[in-house]
């Protein structure tokens, strides 16, 4: 359930609460920064905008992970995590179904299944109603997607493709921040400014 109005963690409003204002701001430009360089770093004049069937298959992978998250971000709400950290949790998932129906929209796929591998591999860390817990397995989640996105706009053919993992990463980026200070990671600003995640190993999904 989505909460209503603008709540402290509603990282698209016009207006942030001034409480994740100092929270977001400066890695939140650290990760458009680093999303716009990475997307300025590839041959886009020469690049088609349409996208091609390469793409095609790593956006549905991408999709796919995206579920993967909204769901994941679920079962935290069902564990019982409460007041404020409920609402990071229901914000994101609602946030990464967005992303999930935003990449169907340019693939043409339907946004109705998740990774099972994934999401089987990762739902005993969001088990839990413990803010800690829940923020550092939020944190791992959000910079292994960013890392995921970022390693396909290397491999995207398409502006269109690119574009659109890029302004994905930049939102992650500012999950992954919002979730670290939940979880008390936000002390490692090594941590914080350069995560070590790696991207996930996904997999195409199986031929029904």
């Amino acid at each position: 359930m989505n909460p209503k109005g603008h709540s402290p963690v509603d990282l698209e409003s016009a207006e942030p609460a001034s409480s994740r204002r100092s929270l977001i701001g400066a890695v939140g430009a650290v990760g458009i920064a680093g999303a716009a360089a990475l997307v300025a770093s590839r041959p886009a004049a020469a690049a088609p905008f349409a996208i091609s069937t390469e793409d095609r298959a790593l956006l549905d992978q991408a999709m796919r992970m995206e579920l993967t998250a909204s769901d994941l971000y679920q079962v935290a709400l069902d564990a019982g995590v409460a007041d404020q950290t409920a609402e990071v949790a229901a914000t994101f998932a609602a946030n990464h179904g967005a992303y999930a129906q935003a990449i169907a929209g340019v693939t043409g796929s339907a946004a109705d299944t998740r990774d099972e591998a994934l999401f089987a591999d990762l739902e005993g860390t969001f088990a839990t109603s413990d803010n800690a817990e829940f923020g550092q397995a939020a944190a791992e989640l959000e910079n292994s997607a960013a890392a995921t996105h970022t390693e396909f706009i290397d491999q995207f053919e398409s502006i269109e493709a690119i574009t659109l993992a890029g302004s994905i990463v930049v939102v992650e980026a500012r999950h992954a921040t919002v979730a670290a200070n939940i979880g008390g990671l936000d002390s490692n600003l090594e941590s914080l400014f350069h995560p070590d995640s790696e991207a996930f190993d996904l997999n195409p999904a199986e031929e029904s």
